[in-house]
């Protein structure tokens, strides 16, 4: 089998990995073979015998390894690429001796490009190259595919998946992470799998419903694909849920947030679930909420007293139960005087006369204090009054009720042994847990918070908790706390609280208010929970967030400006710029017309250089029409076949391409969405391009070529690997360039040679990539001098 049929056979068992394959059949001759395998955009070389020595090397080949034709062909692999024998001569040794093929993907090898060893990645074949025996191997066909960019990409986005797992899996708060439609659970860190009961081998990798069953019928599953679809985040407190899981169906009270997790084209992937249990809190509230009610009932039957009092006389009407709560028979006669004189004098002034005070403020009158009967017992009383108003909120009347409570006062000896049992439930608890009375002063917190802040109990009953406030928080948290006590809602605020070592920490506080059955606040419950870890990880999403937006803007700004600076020169260019060059170009044809008598030589060269000048700046601003025009175009797209565009183009170039006898071989192009007269403007540029830089003593050939790439192929940063491309490449025989500056001729004004040399502005191919850009395609060049130039537009299928 000759080398041809074997390459050919190769590539055509191989097309999958190389899209862009050749057909070496269609073919006449070998020196055409040659040529196509020179031209591949994979790199190839074959190498004989057991010294492996290099019959034949492509460019890309020559490119990827970064050595020239001279320092590799005719000489051992080996020679020209020492530092790859300990990689690769072992395996090249064996297909030697084995024919079988060997397939290396991603294959990890270093070397020197450059001057400097650099570590690259490929995926190539090993092909064995045989005689006419069959069982003979002369050699080895290599084709290799460097894929070194995608292999560092896949590892950085590797390690940016396993920072991200850390900062899930080392949060204090409990947290996981559900994968697609099916909630697949990817991670879930230690505080997630404690309320779950389960441990990570046991969830990792599964269905949420599959570990959890009992979800079924819950609402949590329809919430959380409501999040997926909706891509809207979804947040409850203290909702209800039953988890299963040693020890039987337990019941939870979870404040929780689903949040989608979006992918870089903006879909959403997966939610992260954070949970926070307050089971314990809503236990401990609900605990209060009984005693409350418990009290309620006992009280219910309990005759009270009434009473009308003149704010501004001081007369007092009574009801008979009232003298009696007081130690005095029912028709008794007192004055509100010396019914003031009965309370314990220990309680008057602090208690009473407070509340006194207060109720012509606020309206509501509410004390309970002691009062001291003429046997000299003493009672306990509780007194609850409305204040009436006259004009200008001058105080008229309070009306009222009294009752004995001395029963209650000493069921509140066995109530404070079963709040004994709630403190040391509330100090083992690892979250702040603390009350306040209805004005909003602290009447207990729990053994944590004295740990972390190294208080002392008198301390915080003496000062409260604003001394734990961060400086800048304090401000906001008083006013939220003040007007929660005023209007009675609930009160939520996150803040930083100072730490005995002098760190500040974040805390979520939250207090619900504790109401009497008529409505009126008795105490507050509240609970402080460290947040710290959660809402570090939270602020470094928002700042990588706000990042990313202030840099859209900043560029979104630059090009509305950039567009405006070239819509106002390309009207001063097409009006005000051209009719000089016209003129100053009619006037020199003309002195050249009736004066060429009187002109010296110097004189009609000065007039022809000047002539020269004016039609490059004329040609100069056309081009930079064009270039403005791409920028700025309509996005006006036709249903075009690309062949019929190219006819078009060529035959406008009819007497360019007849005066060079420049060859174009072209295959059959697609029929695609474009904006038709960029897409002449674009083929006539490259094909202007070609026939303009041919070498000497060389007969112009241009190739164009179309078929489908994978976006994973294409060696451009921008290209979108999921995605499918369409590319048209044009490739010339012509001068070439230095690979080194393949970015450099997309520029405007970028120029290779001088223009003596070669004529031209530097704008046209930088016009190619406008249009390019927009049809929201890629172009690339490849490219080496002295051999020829190929330019390739990548353009996405289905867009």
């Amino acid at each position: 089998m000759d080398k041809s049929k074997q390459l050919n056979q190769h590539i055509s068992e191989n097309g999958e990995d190389h899209p862009q394959q050749v057909n070496l059949a269609s073919f006449a001759g070998e020196s055409k073979f040659w040529n196509t395998v020179k031209q591949a955009p994979v790199g190839m070389v074959i190498l004989r015998g057991e010294d492996f020595v290099v019959e034949m090397a492509n460019d890309t080949y020559l490119s990827i390894v970064d050595r020239t034709e001279e320092e590799l062909v005719g000489k051992s692999l080996f020679t020209g690429l020492p530092e790859v024998r300990d990689y690769v001569e072992p395996i090249l040794l064996r297909v030697l001796r084995t024919g079988i093929a060997y397939h290396g993907n991603e294959f990890e090898v270093t070397i020197r490009r450059f001057g400097q060893p650099e570590l690259c990645y490929f995926n190539f074949v090993y092909q064995p190259l045989f005689e006419e025996d069959p069982e003979q191997v002369s050699g080895i066909i290599v084709v290799a595919t460097e894929v070194t960019q995608q292999v560092l990409s896949k590892h950085a986005l590797q390690r940016s998946e396993n920072q991200f797992r850390n900062l899930v899996t080392q949060s204090q708060f409990a947290k996981a992470i559900l994968k697609g439609p099916e909630l697949v659970i990817s991670i879930a860190n230690e505080s997630m799998l404690n309320i779950w009961r389960r441990r990570l081998d046991e969830v990792e990798g599964k269905r949420l419903v599959d570990v959890f069953p009992e979800l079924e019928g819950q609402k949590f599953l329809a919430l959380l694909d409501e999040v997926y679809h909706s891509a809207q985040i979804y947040r409850e407190n203290e909702a209800i849920a039953y988890v299963d899981g040693p020890g039987g169906l337990k019941k939870h009270y979870l404040d929780f947030q689903y949040a989608p997790i979006f992918e870089i084209d903006g879909s959403v992937s997966g939610i992260m679930a954070s949970v926070n249990d307050v089971t314990d809190k809503v236990t401990l509230r609900q605990q209060f909420a009984e005693t409350a009610d418990r009290l309620s009932l006992a009280t219910d039957g309990t005759r009270l007293g009434t009473w009308d009092l003149n704010i501004q006389t001081k007369e007092i009407i009574y009801s008979g139960r009232m003298a009696v709560i007081l130690g005095y028979d029912e028709d008794a006669v007192l004055t509100h005087s010396e019914m003031r004189d009965m309370i314990h004098p220990e309680d008057r002034h602090t208690i009473v006369e407070k509340a006194f005070s207060t109720a012509l403020e606020t309206g509501v009158y509410y004390y309970e204090a002691r009062v001291i009967h003429r046997d000299q017992s003493v009672h306990w009383v509780r007194t609850q009054g409305k204040v009436f108003f006259g004009e200008g909120h001058v105080p008229l009347r309070m009306l009222g009720t009294m009752m004995d409570i001395t029963d209650r006062k000493e069921s509140e000896l066995a109530l404070k042994t079963s709040e004994g049992k709630f403190r040391t439930l509330a100090d083992s608890m690892p979250q702040f847990v603390w009350t306040a009375d209805s004005q909003g002063y602290i009447t207990y917190f729990n053994r944590s918070l004295l740990d972390y802040s190294g208080f002392s109990a008198e301390e915080i009953e003496r000062e409260g908790w604003l001394p734990l406030v961060h400086p800048d928080d304090l401000a906001e948290s008083v006013r939220l706390w003040i007007e929660s006590i005023t209007e009675g809602t609930e009160y939520l605020f996150e803040h930083r609280l100072k730490r005995a070592d002098g760190e500040y920490r974040w805390y979520q506080c939250r207090a619900i208010p504790q109401r009497r059955a008529d409505g009126t606040i008795e105490m507050w419950v509240g609970t402080s929970l460290d947040i710290h870890d959660s809402r570090l990880f939270i602020d470094q999403l928002e700042t990588k967030v706000q990042e990313r937006t202030q840099q859209l803007l900043v560029a979104n700004s630059e090009l509305v400006r950039t567009n405006m600076e070239l819509a106002q020169f390309a009207y001063v260019a097409s009006h005000d710029l051209q009719e000089p060059l016209r003129k100053i170009q009619t006037f020199a044809t003309r002195i050249l017309e009736t004066e060429r008598d009187n002109l010296s030589e110097r004189g009609k060269d000065y007039f022809n250089r000047m002539q020269a000048s004016s039609t490059r700046m004329q040609q100069l601003i056309v081009d930079l029409l064009a270039f403005s025009r791409a920028n700025v175009a309509e996005k006006h797209l036709e249903n075009i076949d690309l062949n019929l565009v190219l006819q078009n183009v060529k035959e406008q170039l009819g007497d360019v391409i007849q005066a060079g006898n420049a060859v174009i071989k072209s295959d059959v192009l697609p029929v695609r969405e474009v904006i038709t007269y960029q897409f002449e403007q674009l083929f006539m540029n490259l094909i202007t391009n070609a026939l303009k830089f041919t070498g000497p003593d060389r007969t112009p050939v241009i190739e164009i070529r179309s078929g489908e790439v994978p976006g994973g192929a294409i060696p451009l940063a921008e290209a979108d690997a999921t995605r499918l491309y369409q590319y048209i490449s044009f490739t010339d025989n012509g001068i070439g360039f230095d690979p080194q500056y393949k970015d450099r001729i997309f520029q405007v004004f970028q120029r290779l040679h001088n223009r003596s040399a070669y004529e031209g502005t530097g704008i046209g191919l930088a016009i190619c990539k406008k249009i390019v850009e927009n049809h929201k395609g890629l172009i690339d060049a490849v490219g080496k001098p002295g051999v020829g130039a190929t330019f390739i537009i990548y353009l996405p299928v289905g867009s």
